[in-house]
């Protein structure tokens, strides 16, 4: 149809878009700037907007309007934290991610999802995540400089972060499963699907991410679960299984490379292998399909039963236990071993070769779990501030990690927003949730089936985002909270849109004087009542100045980013850019004390300590301003303020060495080298990162 034949049609496509912007997003390091998510945020609030307004729209369920109440009322706390929080534009970063994801949650949730429709939507998420997929394979094997994508022998491209690079696959990799075990109805269609979700699963290996096999792992046994076709799904599991296997190992030695060349080499020889185990799932699934064409249709259909998914599930279980027992021992014993590694293990104890799935699995998240129920135990109802947990855990941490995040969103949600912001986020997706799952009672199996990939999809990103901090990215969380909305809303025929034949058949019988419904009531698009224009144009103002935020927020960010990387080759225009950036986000204290340092380098004394002292002003628990504060003080003579600030700064972050050494230098009167500290600080995080595989 070449427009939407329903205003509830129409909305239906809008989540589409979204969910393919959720998608470029991933292209776009997963959308973690503001500068890639804002504008785009912009946009899906003034989608909600009109959907609310047009004539003719469906009226709200009851849980979609719980939760899209709850969901404002979150945008709202966590917007309000700003004025207690400590770092107030790490404040103003998680309210901008929250208003996106509060109004994709809401638009998701205004339509009807038919089984069709809710099949398209599927169709869309699932072959736009193996486009992306194949696409970054092909780039990172034809890059001249690999490491810029692979760090520490492992895929952190499209994202910039490992774990949300293979968080998003795995993502799509439900839904693909669903596609291929039936959720299409062309045969061809399923032989496409099962190839995607060989690609998108050994794509994912290279990442290496223990928790987001985990989490795939998790999703899958929803969708084994909630399916109709449980047996067809565990076949699908079966077949992707046998053929990523045999090319396991040549994935999994790409983090043993030695070098760039070496790693370029193993990268060719990964994509080599990725592309022969899809020619043969692509050859498995045409067989299959030849062979179902050839059975009995009373055959097909035990395929997908009740007691053939229980027998295979257990069937495979059993394999797998014994399988496990024979590789690891005793279960028990191995499980708490791996629980203690990660709890309390480092990264200082993972071998810098080797398989990360199988190695040491420290990752000092029990450090910053430790801090993050501290701070909420510190101020309960109300946390700390949105996402203003760096700060905190540079004081409190046993570890050398520099996290921003707590690792974990339940916990960073109740450190940094309180019991009153986590009741607030549980509302708005367990009503949705349980929506969907009490839905599913009154829909035909297609619409199950379908219903059932979602939620599997959704669980996906839901238990990644408990152990890690992929709620920061908008391309993950986007594409969650759009199928968590079409599953709680889905149906089977209701609110399906006319069929082109029967939008024909209806405009002959008009041209005969026949009255017909009308798909596309027309009526004011303005309330005729005075409270209700006035909540209307409440609402739209308030969409305005969230406009207005946002870009600002955007605008910052942009050039923020473009400062930067000006820096190295033109200072000057990097100090403009910079500057521009503060004045966009007065909150935020990242880009004057960039410039500081860049107007330093230009020989600009008075600036330095201007832009330094406006950081500080802005962040007053920033360590590296009060560090930079304390050499310019020092240059100028001020001993006494200069230990005083130095000083500061080993209290807010008290094993960082760098500062301990410049302390003691000024203690002794010795001279200090403002450069030559910086260029110690980046090497020291440059190399973090490279042994950790994280973006900053």
């Amino acid at each position: 149809m070449p427009w939407p034949a329903t205003p509830e049609q129409g909305t239906r496509w809008a989540v589409g878009l979204v969910a393919a912007g959720a998608l470029v997003l991933g292209a776009l390091q997963g959308g973690y700037a503001p500068s890639r998510y804002a504008p785009f945020a912009v946009l899906v609030l003034w989608a909600v907007v009109v959907a609310r307004v047009v004539p003719g729209r469906p009226a709200t369920s009851g849980p979609a309007r719980i939760a899209i109440a709850a969901s404002v009322l979150l945008t709202g706390w966590t917007a309000l934290s700003i004025t207690w929080a400590a770092t107030p534009g790490a404040a103003l970063d998680a309210t901008g991610r929250t208003v996106l994801y509060a109004a994709v949650l809401g638009l998701a949730l205004l339509p009807r999802w038919p089984a069709a429709s809710l099949r398209r939507l599927l169709v869309l998420v699932a072959a736009g995540a193996v486009l992306l997929a194949v696409g970054t394979v092909a780039w990172v094997d034809l890059a001249t400089d690999p490491t810029r994508w692979v760090i520490d022998g492992r895929l952190v491209a499209p994202t910039g972060y490992v774990n949300a690079t293979a968080g998003l696959w795995g993502i799509a990799l439900v839904v693909l499963v669903h596609l291929a075990s039936g959720g299409l109805r062309s045969p061809g269609g399923r032989v496409l699907a099962l190839t995607g979700a060989g690609v998108v699963l050994q794509t994912s290996l290279l990442s290496q991410s223990r928790g987001a096999v985990l989490a795939l792992v998790v999703a899958t046994a929803v969708l084994v679960v909630l399916s109709p076709h449980r047996g067809a799904v565990l076949l699908v599991v079966a077949a992707l299984a046998a053929a990523t296997l045999p090319v396991a190992p040549g994935l999994l030695d790409v983090r043993g490379a030695p070098d760039a060349a070496a790693l370029a080499d193993g990268l060719h020889g990964a994509s080599g292998r990725i592309a022969l185990a899809a020619l043969g799932l692509a050859l498995l699934g045409a067989a299959w399909q030849v062979a179902l064409a050839r059975m009995g249709e009373v055959r097909r259909e035990a395929l997908s039963s009740r007691a053939l998914g229980l027998a295979t599930a257990g069937t495979l279980a059993a394999v797998l236990a014994v399988g496990a027992v024979a590789a690891i021992g005793n279960p028990v014993t191995w499980v708490g071993d791996k629980a203690d590694q990660a709890l309390h293990g480092g990264y200082g104890e993972v071998a810098p070769t080797g398989s990360r799935l199988t190695g040491e699995l420290g990752s000092d998240r029990g450090d910053l779990y430790r801090v993050a129920l501290d701070l909420f135990a510190s101020r309960p109802l109300n946390g700390v501030g949105a996402e203003d947990f760096q700060a905190a855990y540079l004081r409190e941490r046993d570890s050398q990690e520099s996290a921003r995040y707590a690792h974990s969103l339940p916990l960073g949600v109740l450190a940094g927003i309180g019991l009153v912001g986590g009741l607030l986020l549980l509302v708005a997706l367990a009503v949705p949730l349980l929506a969907a799952l009490r839905g599913r009672s009154g829909l035909d199996d297609p619409a199950r089936a379908g219903s059932a990939a979602a939620l599997a999809a959704f669980v996906a990103w839901a238990a990644g985002a408990t152990w890690d901090w992929t709620w920061e990215f908008p391309a993950l969380t986007v594409l969650a909270f759009v199928l968590l909305g079409a599953a709680a809303r889905a149906t089977g025929t209701a609110g399906a849109a006319p069929s082109p034949e029967l939008l024909a058949v209806r405009e002959r019988a008009r041209a005969h004087g026949i009255v017909v419904p009308d798909d596309r009531p027309s009526g004011p698009w303005l309330p005729s009542r005075g409270a209700a224009r006035a909540r209307l144009a409440g609402v739209v103002v308030a969409v305005a100045a969230t406009t207005v935020v946002l870009a600002a927020l955007g605008g910052s960010s942009y050039f923020l980013r473009k400062g930067t990387a000006q820096s190295s080759q033109d200072p000057e225009a990097a100090a403009t850019s910079l500057a521009r950036a503060a004045r966009l986000n007065p909150l935020d204290g990242d880009a004057p004390l960039s410039r500081a340092v860049v107007v330093r380098r230009l020989g600009d004394v008075a600036g330095w300590r201007a832009d330094l002292e406006e950081t500080i002003d802005r962040a007053p628990e920033d360590w590296f301003a009060h560090l930079e504060l304390g050499m310019a003080q020092a240059q100028a003579g001020e001993r006494d303020a200069a230990l005083s600030t130095l000083r500061r700064a080993a209290r807010l972050n008290p094993n960082q060495p760098t500062v301990r050494d410049v302390l003691a230098a000024v203690e002794r009167g010795d001279r200090v080298d403002p450069g030559e500290v910086e260029a110690i600080v980046a090497g020291r995080l440059a190399t973090r990162l490279r042994s950790i595989g994280t973006s900053p």
